[in-house]
């Protein structure tokens, strides 16, 4: 069987993986990084795999293995010493380093592997060198380095909208343009941009204040402006972010002070507090409307976030949640919630969403999700049983090969603390609003119909715990310049639970160093993490060699999309699918580039890695590996291409080696057969352009036969006019010649466009029955232990991998009702919506950028014991 039977280009890719990978290795060298390489960690071991041929190219270059790290050589520490220190002899020792030998070594072999990786990518499909090392024209690369007129340009659209709300061009610039300029970008960029630019310049200010000082706040006077011009939906949500985060615009601070002290204020900051309390308290006492009460309340919000006073917003919001209730809903009495909890009606009462704190709508969706699941929940709400967790502070757990310290189990405890707080918060404020509204509807209270979005705020040292792990901050302030992956940030959340609970109980002082204190031995790792088994031969070799399988633990499957428009099996194949591994006969010390050296060492016998699943654990996760790299422009890039979700999956084929492939044969010949027709409709749709042609009409090969045919049949009938007759008898031939031949053309014409027709429609109807047969094997997922149901999609919208905003969907099952729904948890908003939302063929007209990033499977079998929403 034919290693390329699922593709026949992965050995390829995988080969310049490995070969960009070397050079990212080295170009950090090369400027200076001390970092070192860690053997274990996942990305660099998928691609390298750290075996004698890859440890002896390191060797060469100089890399120290110490321990289980590669440590750069000290030439590189001596050059990152020199950058580091600001003194005269600085610029010295930096000529004398690049002047040494084995810097020279670095350079040389750096750029051996950018020409490698150039002469590998050129063995791809042209459809896939857009973004890896191709040639380009100068004046092409000198534009995409300066940037100019090279972005991506807002919809006409937008665009007109944006000019019909400027009004009348005059000599004064229009609060539009001047919102652009102080964000420093064209009025036709595209919202992305925008928002890249307002980050930026949030993350660049170097004023007192940048968060909330007057920089800020006039660079969200300008986003409010272009967002509200443009009636963008992605505007629309940073700017309702920077709102949750306490960011107010000018003109909601000069409607707040009309409001409130009947006249625009100039200094809200010289405004003490207890005066605007006061004010408030007398407006407040001249009407008994709810509604502008809830008004006055929300302006004084405003001023409480404007003037950044903690102690008025605390009172603001206690006003707000007060008037939300209602004085006569007593619910601190002996029932309290917990009277309430059984009378809920979870699928009336939406669950509570989290207000996004400064870049946290990727936590957010996290913490919905491990809200949903109800082992977690069961054991985080646990919390305080000195049962669960590890709460009398016992040694005896490991973390990575050591013993964790009291202190390090102190500060996880206090990560399930704040997490038991956050998770009563949800529970508390869904059965307080479900229990608002019964008393409102018995009594005829006019807030009974009130329907404002329940939210809590996320404790911020809760998100300060894992921002400070993931994205080395010491504030989510600081850290909301960068957005951090879902799959890093679970992997905290899993590393700090797993370091809370007590170590198991040792069977005598012998077991002390076992791998029973490990993090294997835990429910949450038990619940989360799988094993593959990982198997390497060598084929084609004169005698074939199978290594001993090893076996690799997982939190997540790490998934690529193979295609435009690729279903989640096809992605699960290509994980599982055989992969080439580079021969260990070729020299590492010529770091040749010659691929006929390469294709020798094929012949002679090529390393392949297979997989299997040894384990599947009951909560299943899985990133999609969107974020890829351009070693041309030297950024990380998104792939945006759509992913088809499927309700339910089969990891049955997986469970052997070679399964994927087995599993993905008809598929994979059904796929072949929709491209060609897609193809073959697709030609026949393709614009024919003439020499003569001098519109911008474009017009069909099958319209122009048909038309061409109607205009000879006609010839007849016009060659019996009077004034053709006359013509006709003054030419050469004879009047019946030219019909004759009109006709004739005519004839062909209507065979070839009947022809074409024929097949256009055999073509359609093998589309349709194909697709039908392609459903039909996606469909059939046999209910055994190895079926999964999709429980949770994270989407990440935004074209840039650094930018974007964050949400989930995460399936909610009423088991009294037997009922299911798909909930859109967006911050502060959660939504029902349509399950063509997750599970449509093609992304949602506008949002095609937004697009599944982490996807959460739960068994089948027991997914009434792991998910629920219930409270």
């Amino acid at each position: 069987m034919s290693m390329h039977s699922h593709h026949p280009t992965q050995g390829t890719r995988e080969l310049f993986g490995t070969v960009s990978t070397l050079f990212k290795l080295i170009k950090n060298a090369c400027t200076g990084n001390t970092k070192p390489i860690r053997l274990h960690s996942d990305a660099p071991r998928r691609l390298l795999k750290f075996d004698a041929a890859c440890n002896h190219i390191l060797e060469i270059m100089g890399f120290e293995l110490i321990g289980e790290e590669f440590h750069p050589p000290e030439i590189v520490r001596v050059a990152g010493e020199a950058l580091d220190n600001a003194n005269p002899s600085r610029d010295v020792r930096l000529t004398q380093v690049r002047a040494s030998l084995l810097f020279r070594r670095l350079e040389s072999a750096r750029l051996e592997l950018y020409v490698w990786a150039g002469q590998i990518q050129r063995q791809l499909p042209r459809d896939e060198r857009q973004a890896l090392f191709m040639p380009t024209m100068v004046e092409d690369t000198l534009s995409r380095t300066l940037g100019t007129f090279n972005y991506k340009r807002a919809p006409s659209g937008k665009l007109t909208l944006l000019m019909a709300t400027t009004g009348a061009v005059n000599a004064k610039h229009t609060a539009a343009e001047d919102a652009y300029r102080a964000l420093g970008v064209l009025d036709d960029v595209c919202d992305a941009l925008v928002e890249w630019a307002y980050t930026r310049l949030t993350a660049e200010d170097q004023s007192d204040d940048p968060v909330f000082g007057p920089h800020a706040r006039s660079r969200f006077d300008s986003l409010v402006t272009i967002s509200a011009a443009r009636g963008s939906k992605e505007l629309g949500l940073l700017v309702a972010n920077e709102r949750e985060r306490g960011m107010v615009a000018t003109g909601a601070i000069r409607s707040a002070c009309v409001a409130l002290f009947g006249q625009p204020q100039s200094e809200v900051d010289t405004i003490d507090s207890d005066t605007v309390r006061e004010v408030f308290l007398a407006r407040v006492a001249e009407t008994s409307a709810s509604k502008v009460r809830m008004e006055l309340a929300e302006h004084l919000a405003v001023l409480a976030d404007a003037k950044q006073d903690v102690a008025l917003k605390a009172y603001a919001d206690n006003v707000l949640s007060s008037l939300e209730t209602s004085a006569e809903i007593e619910m601190g009495g002996a029932e309290g919630v917990a009277a309430w909890k059984g009378k809920v009606d979870t699928w009336e009462q939406l669950p509570v969403g989290l207000k996004n704190i400064g870049n946290t709508c990727y936590l957010n969706s996290i913490l919905q999700c491990l809200f949903s699941i109800l082992p977690i929940r069961a054991a985080v709400l646990s919390y305080g049983d000195n049962k669960t967790w590890n709460e009398e502070l016992r040694l005896g757990r490991n973390d990575g090969g050591r013993l964790l310290t009291r202190e390090e189990i102190s500060e996880a405890l206090k990560f399930v603390q704040r997490l038991k707080n956050l998770f009563e918060a949800l529970v508390t404020q869904r059965v307080e609003s479900w229990a608002a509204k019964r008393v409102r509807t018995s009594s005829g209270h006019p807030l009974a119909s009130t329907t404002a979005p329940l939210a809590v705020a996320p404790d911020r040292e809760l998100a300060d715990m894992l921002l400070l792990r993931v994205g080395s901050s010491t504030s989510t302030t600081q850290a909301s310049s960068q957005q951090q992956d879902v799959d890093e940030c679970i992997a905290q959340c899993v590393g700090l639970l797993v370091r809370a609970l007590p170590p198991p109980s040792l069977m005598d002082a012998s077991d002390q160093d076992s791998d029973l204190s490990g993090p294997g031995d835990t429910w949450i790792y038990k619940l989360l993490s799988g094993a593959l088994e990982v198997a390497t031969d060598r084929v084609g070799a004169e005698s074939e060699k199978t290594e001993k399988p090893l076996n690799e633990a997982f939190l997540n499957l790490n998934l690529n999309i193979p295609g435009e428009a690729a279903d989640i099996n096809d992605c699960i194949d290509a994980f599982f699918a055989p992969s080439e591994i580079s021969s260990d006969k070729h020299d590492p010390d010529a770091m040749d580039t010659d691929t006929s050296q390469l294709r020798a060492d094929t012949e002679a016998g090529q390393m392949v890695r297979r997989s299997r699943l040894k384990n599947a654990p009951p909560v299943l996760c899985m990133q999609v590996q969107r974020v890829q790299f351009d070693m041309t422009t030297m950024r990380a890039f998104k792939i945006n291409s759509h992913l088809r979700l499927r309700e339910q999956v089969s990891l049955t084929p997986y469970l052997h080696f070679d399964g994927a492939a087995a599993a993905h044969s008809r598929r994979h010949e059904l796929q072949q057969r929709l491209r060609t027709v897609n193809e073959h409709l697709k030609a026949l749709d393709v614009p024919i352009q003439t020499a003569a042609q001098t519109d911008n009409a474009q017009v069909s090969v099958v319209s122009a036969l048909e038309r061409v045919q109607a205009f000879m049949a006609g010839i007849g009938r016009w060659s019996e006019l009077d004034d053709a007759r006359s013509l006709l008898a003054d030419l050469p031939q004879s009047a019946s010649f030219i019909t004759s031949s009109a006709e004739h053309i005519s004839s062909q014409l209507r065979e070839m466009s009947s022809t074409l027709s024929r097949a256009r429609q055999q073509w359609e109807d093998e589309l349709r029955s194909t697709q039908s047969e392609l459903e039909r094997i996606y469909s059939h997922v046999p209910q055994d232990t190895t079926a999964y149901t999709l429980h949770a999609v994270f989407i990440h919208s935004g074209h840039s991998p650094e930018f974007g905003h964050y949400w989930v969907y995460v399936r909610d099952y009423v088991r009294e009702k037997n009922l299911v729904r798909w909930l859109k948890f967006n911050d502060s908003q959660v939504s029902v919506v349509d399950s063509s939302e997750i599970f449509g063929d093609t992304p949602k007209q506008g949002e095609e950028s937004a697009n599944p990033y982490y996807l959460v499977y739960v068994r089948t079998s027991c997914i009434d014991e792991m998910a629920d929403f219930g409270v």
